[in-house]
């Protein structure tokens, strides 16, 4: 089984300059795979984005991968962030 791991960044939760330094909240990013076969790695997709693409996977969750979906995601460049479990 293929499982698809996204990054986890760091960001902060307000634009304070102090106390931005020290709140940080870790964000999972979400993978979009555009429809001509690119993708993006993108913190909050928008409805539109994700309804004009091939295939999304959003960030926080398992995203257990079939062969196809993993094809797909080596192609568009991401294949690092697919483990074998």
């Amino acid at each position: 089984m293929k499982k698809l791991v996204l990054p986890i960044v760091p960001t902060a939760q307000t634009d304070d300059h102090f106390f931005g330094r020290f709140f940080k909240t870790p964000i999972q990013k979400s993978l979009v795979i555009k429809t001509d076969g690119t993708g993006a790695i993108v913190q909050n997709p928008t409805q539109s984005s994700l309804n004009a693409s091939l295939m999304f996977f959003l960030g926080g969750h398992e995203n257990v991968l079939t062969e196809a979906q993993a094809d797909a995601v080596t192609d568009a460049g991401f294949g690092e962030y697919i483990e074998e479990s």
